[in-house]
């Protein structure tokens, strides 16, 4: 295990045996380049303790030899005094595979047979550890928790230093300062030791110089010369103090205190350290960024320092503040500098450096494109919609690199510069709605409505649907998941778009069997949902005319003719209505055979029995409900009107029961 932890160079990170680099944070960027900062959401620091497979390989015969020799002391020696050291090892060995499961099991079981022993806060502190990997943060902070109270007992202070600076990670993720600094505070004032006193102490001001709270960074970094700090904690609390009086414009204080550091011989190994913050000192204290003298600077000192971390950061600072500038050129080549070795600012700055990259192929593009002139009009359709496609891919490059502007200006080039029958203009539309969002919703909203309206079919239609607050039945084109989709709307109240969807039957499945069925939902809908008749019989009439042969056109004729005369003023006998209903119980009715409405229910008697209200105590009467006639009128109820109860157009079973609307 010495030999594999060697390789990982563990022992150095965990004994701290160098200054560390502390990045100060960006207007702007603050949560890239601090992932921990700010609650960036992302357990960035555990990246630090995770190895990765490349440098296990080389060891990974050593790891697999202590999981097979740990098993074989558990086996054949399970109560000899080896068994927590080997628990313990067998746990870090699955660590380092990523196997955080495995290494959380011997953790547990290291836990549970030796919950006081000599390891134990090192079980817990991995146990922690393997938690977050996994994401049970609950977990985590109650293993971290576990651990300092163990630590504490056992005088480790080694654990109990990386403890707060996880408990401090975790609540920055979360961004609650106080809970992060709380740590560092309550061991200070519990400790007796004043030399690990002023190392925590660091710890504290670190946390806010990391935030960019400079003034509580300063005074903090003053407090570690109240106890016994060792060498480096001195180095540290010297250095970073000067960079965070140079933030606030004290830069005589900050010139001092560097020349104190480069006078000590006791600090000749960290002079990169130095010769970074002077560069960053100087930057701040001339307003001609290119001034030769600065320059010649960092020259000689990227000669001195070839590849340190600390000269990487101080490249970023540099090419962060020409990208603001918008000299992206400029900035490219420090964004390339500062990507040379695995630092604090190395994804960010690999990230700006290919945007950049990225963002000088598009215009050479969109300038390839510009110069060529198509002699074909096919031809020059397509290279408009390709120049469109460039100019989209350049404004998603600009929202990246945080230009909203640019990436709206181009967004809007894309939809201009393309033809009209282009597809993706849906998509550019919505680029542009999203940017908009925030600050003008109601033209994010009329965007979007374009695209539902315009482009149902693109890909970006269901996003558009989505943000309006709409599900995806909006977006469907077969007649029979139309006619589900209006139905949904309608049981929501939306009736607008349930509108939408019965006429999008009509007028794309006008053939289909689900036409006179949506016909018949929109009368029914404005006859009971909105309580609007003129517009209910107007669909109902438009049912009768276009599909006169559906049952549904047979079941509302009686009610459309009969509201439509009295709306004319005509006089309709009730024995009309029955025409349309059976022409030879019509004909026999008025030869006077027999009274229609008892032949009525001589023809019936064997049909569904329903009860009349009013009728059912007359013994042998059962009186069938046949559309257009009613043995029994209600209050305020019309000739050829159903009672209430009829079944809505959704439902289930038989050709559905037509209520008339009251009349106008």
């Amino acid at each position: 295990m010495a030999e594999v932890e060697d390789e990982f160079a563990f022992q150095d990170e965990n004994k701290r045996t160098k200054p560390r680099l502390l990045v100060q944070p960006i207007e702007g960027v603050e949560a890239e380049t601090t992932a921990s900062a700010k609650g960036a959401g992302t357990m960035n620091f555990l990246r630090a303790f995770v190895v990765e497979k490349t440098k296990l390989q080389p060891m990974a015969t050593k790891v697999d030899s202590i999981l097979i020799k740990g098993s074989k002391v558990l086996a054949n020696h399970p109560k000899s005094n080896y068994v927590e050291g080997t628990l313990f090892l067998m746990a870090k060995s699955y660590f380092f595979r990523q196997e955080w499961v495995a290494s959380q099991q011997k953790c547990l079981e290291a836990v549970e047979k030796f919950p006081d022993g000599d390891l134990s806060p090192d079980v817990h502190l991995l146990l922690a550890k393997d938690y977050l990997l996994q994401r049970k943060i609950s977990q985590g902070k109650q293993a971290l928790s576990k651990a300092i109270d163990v630590a504490w007992y056992k005088d480790r202070y080694d654990i109990l230093s990386e403890a707060f600076r996880m408990q401090a990670e975790i609540e920055l993720e979360g961004g609650d300062v106080d809970k992060a600094v709380q740590p560092y505070k309550q061991a200070i004032a519990q400790s007796e030791d004043d030399e690990q006193r002023a190392k925590w102490q660091v710890d504290l001001a670190s946390v806010y110089y990391k935030l960019g709270e400079w003034k509580l960074a300063e005074e903090n970094f003053k407090k570690v010369f109240e106890y016994t700090p060792d060498p480096l904690a001195q180095f540290e609390a010297t250095l970073y103090r000067g960079a965070a009086l140079a933030k606030l414009g004290r830069f005589d204080e900050a010139d001092a205190l560097f020349g104190s550091l480069e006078k000590s011989k006791n600090f000749d190994e960290w002079a990169s350290f130095i010769a970074a913050e002077r560069i960053s000192l100087d930057r701040q204290r001339t307003t001609d960024k290119n001034d030769p003298a600065l320059i010649a600077q960092e020259r000689k000192a990227d000669t001195s320092f070839v590849g340190r971390p600390e000269l990487m950061a101080q490249a970023f600072q540099k090419a962060m503040s020409l990208y603001k500038q918008s000299k992206y050129e400029e900035a490219l080549k420090y964004f390339a500098k500062a990507k040379v070795v695995r630092t604090p600012v190395y994804e960010v700055a690999n990230k700006y450096f290919t945007l950049i990259k990225q963002w000088e192929e598009q215009h050479h593009k969109i300038g390839g494109l510009r110069a060529v002139i198509p002699e074909k009009a096919g031809i020059a359709d397509s290279m408009q919609r390709q120049k469109a496609r460039e100019f989209f891919s350049l404004g998603r490059i600009h929202e990246q690199m945080s230009n909203p502007d640019s990436a709206l200006m181009y967004f809007r080039f894309a939809y201009d510069s393309t033809t009209v029958g282009d597809e993706n203009r849906g998509r550019y539309l919505y680029a542009q709605a999203r940017l908009i969002r925030e600050n003008e919703p109601e033209a994010a909203d009329s965007l979007l409505a374009i695209i539902t309206d315009k482009y149902p079919k693109t890909e970006v239609a269901r996003e558009a649907f989505s943000s309006l607050g709409f599900s995806q039945d909006a977006q469907v084109d077969d007649a029979a998941e139309l006619y589900r989709s209006g139905n949904s709307f309608r049981r929501i109240k939306d009736y607008n778009y349930a509108t939408r969807q019965y006429l999008a039957i009509v007028a794309n499945h006008g053939t289909s069997d689900m036409a006179p069925k949506a016909l018949y939902a929109l009368g029914w809908m404005y006859e009971r949902d909105l309580v609007n008749n003129d517009s209910a019989i107007f669909y109902y009439e438009q049912l009768v005319e276009k599909y006169p042969r559906s049952v549904y056109a047979k079941d509302v004729r009686p009610s459309v003719e009969y509201a439509l005369a009295k709306r004319n003023g005509v006089e309709v006998a009730d024995s009309l209505l029955l025409r349309d209903l059976d022409d030879e119980l019509y004909k026999r009715g008025k030869a006077g055979e027999l009274d229609a409405l008892q032949q009525l229910i001589k023809n019936n008697e064997d049909a569904l029995d329903i009860n009349v209200p009013g009728l059912n105590n007359i013994p042998g009467i059962n009186i069938p409900t046949i559309p257009g006639i009613n043995p029994q009128k209600m209050p305020g109820q019309l000739p050829g009107q159903l009672p209430p109860g009829g079944r809505p157009p959704d439902s289930t079973g038989t050709s559905p029961t037509v209520v008339m609307p009251k009349k106008p």
